[in-house]
């Protein structure tokens, strides 16, 4: 009796690990929606090589997409978030784990995760390649400025 108690416990500590699916709007990062850019950018400096998109189902760039299939909150700050990212430009999106650290409501840093260590363990960062904060979307330079980003479900206009 005792092992089959042990052997549910385990599966309800794995369930959200094995989530399939869009990450849910109800589960988001907690980041404010809008764009980010690289932490050594002023907003106004903004350009496609800096600048990232947030939104509840996904992040992406002028270059990439990647949506969140699954996102595993490991403490107030870390989370553990399984995307599919595919660029615009090729035919196959491939599966990556990351960590987002968040900073603060509008800043973070993401990293690479390597999956070769246990999975209820803290994850270990192998590189950061992102570290971005918040730009109110009237302080960037055209052309984002002024895109209209309701149909993305985002109304960050003032």
């Amino acid at each position: 009796m005792k092992i089959l108690q042990r052997l549910t416990a385990a599966l309800i500590l794995l369930q959200p690990l094995t989530a399939c699916g869009p990450a849910s709007a109800e589960n988001p990062l907690p980041l404010q929606l809008g764009f980010y850019v690289a932490a050594d950018t002023p907003c106004a400096n903004a350009s496609n090589a800096t600048l990232l998109l947030l939104r509840a189902d996904g992040i992406g760039g002028a270059r990439d997409f990647c949506q969140f299939l699954s996102i595993r909150q490991l403490s107030a700050q870390d989370f553990l978030v399984t995307e599919s990212c595919a660029d615009f430009q090729a035919s196959e999106a491939e599966q990556r784990l990351v960590r987002y650290q968040i900073i603060d409501a509008v800043s973070f840093k993401l990293s690479r995760v390597n999956t070769d260590q246990p999975v209820l363990s803290q994850p270990t960062d192998t590189e950061v390649f992102y570290q971005g904060f918040y730009c109110p979307q009237s302080s960037l330079p055209e052309p984002w400025r002024d895109n209209d980003l309701s149909d993305l479900g985002i109304n960050i206009k003032p």
